[in-house]
């Protein structure tokens, strides 16, 4: 089946209504070891640089305003405890510019008319400041959310409830239960129908943390264009590729690589040089260049990651991960601007492999010396 009609076969339900996409970029993390993150090391490619955590707005026509995600609080040393008092012995550089209702009210969307937030997950770089929000404010959360988090005594130093997150506040735990009204199945994942019209799917997909909640957002229907919303299902898009699905292409052109971006007519011919660093890590050159090193449940995140690579084939399904730093580029749209026209832009196709020319850079010279 071609790669466009694949969104088909996922069986996404038919829908006429679309929510309006918006990223909001204020808050980066850098100096992250790779290692504690993803497996098997790439020799010389050993700590992440500047990369966001991405909030996005969605707007339903009915007027109704949903956040996913609120990446990191400013006061960020003001987080559980135990959380904060991890960061402050981590190699972590953590840059915020604006808490989000500061950010929202620059942009003249008042926190009020935040209906819910909704976290992909609960730890610290994606639940930001629930706080500046009113209670009435919904917090939109995945199953085993209130008995793993609001019932422990052990705080995890990843992420850990503090009272203003939730004191006086709608939680809001979906249930993905087979045959619950609006539950649905798209691909491999349950979905939760959240505006009941199919222009908003939450994917219910855990492993890396109790509760993970991923997102389809409908963006278009002439044609039917979709983004998907990873949050941490993959941390690096080199956990999603390549893949069966969707293979390393034997040339890229525009080229990835540093130095070639301003070139339209560059190009790349990266499977020698992946297959080497492929084989002198025990993987297929048709393998994902990594797989992730930690998690709650690893067979689950595995399992999530296989399933997303599913939505990844589809080229109208637009994968957007917490903390792909490749949509920073100019040319995606931020708020105010929504992100709707992205596949007429083209994005999907422009930023699939920009990660090739960040691994390529920091690791060339050892992988080409360990494997020759």
């Amino acid at each position: 089946m071609a790669n466009g009609a694949a969104h088909h076969s996922l069986g996404v339900p038919e829908g006429m209504t679309c929510v309006t996409v918006k990223l909001i970029d204020i808050c980066s993390i850098s100096k992250v070891g790779t290692k504690s993150l993803f497996t098997p090391p790439v020799p010389g490619f050993d700590s992440i640089g500047s990369v966001p955590s991405w909030i996005v707005l969605l707007e339903h026509t009915s007027g109704r305003k949903v956040l996913y995600d609120l990446g990191i609080r400013k006061d960020w040393e003001n987080l559980h405890p135990v959380v904060a008092q991890r960061l402050k012995g981590s190699t972590h550089e953590i840059i915020v510019d604006k808490d989000i209702d500061e950010y929202l009210n620059d942009m003249g969307i008042g926190k009020e008319d935040i209906d819910a937030v909704v976290w992909s997950h609960t730890h610290w770089d994606h639940m930001g400041n629930m706080g500046v929000f009113d209670t009435k404010t919904d917090l939109v959360v995945g199953p085993g959310f209130k008995n793993h988090f609001m019932g422990t005594e052990h705080p995890s130093p990843l992420g850990a409830l503090i009272p203003t997150d939730v004191e006086g506040r709608r939680v809001h735990e979906i249930s993905f239960e087979a045959g619950s009204k609006n539950v649905v199945q798209i691909g491999q994942f349950s979905a939760y129908d959240y505006f009941h019209d199919g222009s908003f799917y939450l994917i219910d997909s855990p492993g890396h943390c109790v509760g993970h909640l991923c997102a389809l957002a409908r963006t278009s229907t002439s044609p039917n264009t979709f983004v998907f919303l990873g949050g941490d299902v993959a941390h690096h898009c080199g956990e999603l590729r390549p893949s069966r699905h969707v293979p390393l292409p034997e040339s890229l052109s525009p080229s990835p690589l540093p130095g070639a971006a301003s070139s339209t007519t560059s190009a790349f011919t990266p499977r020698q040089w992946f297959s080497k660093l492929q084989a002198s890590r025990n993987r297929d050159t048709d393998m994902a260049l990594y797989q992730p090193a930690f998690g709650h449940n690893m067979d689950q995140v595995l399992e999530s990651i296989a399933k997303t690579q599913e939505y990844d084939r589809d080229r109208h399904i637009l994968v957007l991960l917490a903390h792909d730093a490749a949509f920073r580029d100019p040319s995606v749209p931020k708020l105010p601007e929504a992100l709707n026209d992205w596949h007429s832009r083209g994005l999907g196709e422009k930023f699939r492999w920009t990660w090739i020319g960040d691994v390529w850079r920091e690791s060339q010279d050892s992988a080409w010396s360990c494997c020759s």
